[in-house]
């Protein structure tokens, strides 16, 4: 089995814990990391897009730490 399966945005949103309408936003407006895979060997309307388990992992770990917009998150507090 692979440690680092490629996914796809269906599997990336039931990872996240998002909707896969999210996770196409957050792609389509540069918020998430473009695909490791982008597929683009396909027409437009028929690619399947997949990214790395662990460029999710990643991207998501770093998310997390930014917090709300004006809001300082120093690590003192995530205790």
């Amino acid at each position: 089995m692979n440690s680092d399966p490629l996914m796809t945005v269906l599997e990336v949103a039931d990872h996240l814990r998002i909707t896969p309408s999210s996770w196409r936003a957050n792609v389509a407006s540069g918020d998430a990391p473009a695909a490791d895979d982008p597929d683009t060997d396909r027409p437009a309307n028929r690619r399947r897009p997949r990214w790395r388990r662990s460029t999710i992992e990643e991207w998501n770990r770093t998310r997390r730490r930014q917090g709300r917009p004006g809001q300082d998150i120093s690590p003192g507090d995530l205790a």
